[in-house]
């Protein structure tokens, strides 16, 4: 989300057109007084108490029995609770017979010599384009032609069907954990490499049932309605797949070329968080320059933060759009997505986890309401809102809705 937000930092305060007393200092909240229980505290997991909020985020630190891990965001912090619980699963399950049984199978097995190229997946298999895939997606993004041509060497199509046969594995059983098969976590990704390897290669069947806190795929908000969807595609295709899938949406949506090419040659977004935003962005039926928000996150994205603020920023729209008013178009204020409804209404829709009355707000209310010329505004975060916030922006005729996807938060 930084990335959004950095522009308007910018902007000099004598602009703005108010002493700086006037605003809130942004406070350090308490763990134990915003999140959830079964957030705060769980099993393997605790949640440091201060909370540190900035650049739109709260900012978390979490202990856990595999080490200390950091969440710039609320969703962010549900995304990593969840890995640290599959994390526990996974090491439950690599201590039992089966497992040990399934890699003295897998050493034994044909497949053994294909393990160095897949011993580190997440540079490997996992990503795109990168190693192996990368070749593949030179090759018309497909796996379907591997081996088929005449001059190929029949062994070695053999063994990348393999290869890809490990890739689906790894990525069932991460779904079956309710994560992203994609995560940039290391720890969960060692694990999940034993555990797939065991599965595929040694023929062992795990249980692998657990009950995620977040949402679909790993990522712990997108539309209610493309959630299933979500699932069943990043489990049955792969990468490349999902990358002509995506393309084809983002161009059936007016993007062009190039700007279909930036967002999935984007290496932020990986495979599941790109096809999560693109089903997002699908679910706004009849809403025009939705190429505007594909544009600034192909351009601007380069963190998990920044991605993550795009999934749920169009996850939110798509909200608006089914349950609250219908979307005309999208449009932009600097580096920000904002909407406009078909009754004129501008709506900023926001991922924000705690918003302040600070410099930043009164510069982008301003200009919120330079775009409105006179039409309503409703500003709707996933987040809370402060009081003095609420009343500023009341008091400057918008309309304020929080707590919109409040996620780990009471």
């Amino acid at each position: 989300m930084t990335k959004y937000i950095a522009l308007l930092l910018l902007a000099p305060f004598s602009l703005l057109g108010q002493s700086d007393s006037a605003y809130e200092e942004l406070p350090e909240l308490k763990a134990s007084e915003i999140l959830r229980p079964e957030i705060l505290n769980g099993p393997h997991h605790k949640v440091q108490e201060p909370v540190p909020t900035f650049s739109g985020s709260n900012h978390f630190s979490i202990d856990s029995d595999f080490g200390a891990f950091e969440a710039e965001g609320n969703e962010m912090l549900v995304r990593r609770i969840n890995e640290i619980n599959a994390i526990a699963k996974l090491k439950e399950v690599s201590r039992t017979d089966e497992y040990k049984n399934a890699l003295v199978r897998a050493a034994k097995s044909p497949l053994a010599a294909a393990k160095n190229v897949i011993k580190d997946p997440v540079n490997t298999v996992a990503n795109v384009p990168k190693g192996i895939m990368k070749f593949m997606g030179r090759a018309g993004e497909s796996i379907k032609g591997i081996g088929k041509k005449k001059d190929s060497n029949e062994h070695e199509g053999s063994k990348l069907q393999q290869i890809i046969g490990y890739s689906d594995t790894k990525r069932k059983v991460a779904l079956k954990l309710g994560v992203d098969p994609y995560s940039t976590n290391t720890i969960l990704q060692k694990e999940l490499e034993g555990i797939s390897w065991a599965s595929f290669a040694g023929g062992a069947t795990f249980s692998l049932g657990t009950m995620p806190i977040g949402g679909a795929a790993g990522m712990a908000m997108t539309a209610t309605n493309v959630a299933g969807s979500l699932d069943e595609l990043v489990s049955e295709k792969s990468p490349a797949d999902l990358k002509i899938l995506n393309r084809k949406s983002l161009l059936a949506m007016g993007a062009s070329e190039s700007e279909a090419e930036r967002l999935l040659g984007n290496d932020a977004f990986s495979p599941t968080a790109q096809t999560a935003f693109v089903l997002n962005l699908k679910s706004l039926d009849g809403v025009a320059n939705r190429r505007a928000f594909v544009k600034l996150a192909g351009q601007t994205s380069s963190s998990e933060a920044d991605v993550i603020f795009c999934v749920q920023t169009a996850a939110l729209m798509s909200e608006i759009h089914k349950e609250k008013m219908p979307l005309a178009r999208i449009a932009t204020i600097g580096n920000f997505p904002i909407c406009v409804a078909k009754d004129g209404t501008v709506v900023v829709a926001l991922q924000w986890d705690y918003a302040a009355w600070t410099p930043l707000a009164d510069r982008f209310a301003r200009e919120v309401k330079a775009e409105a010329k006179g039409k309503p505004c409703l500003v709707a975060l996933s987040g809370m809102v402060s009081p003095q916030l609420r009343q500023e922006l009341e008091s400057r005729e918008f309309h304020v809705q929080d707590r919109l996807s409040p996620g780990p938060l009471r």
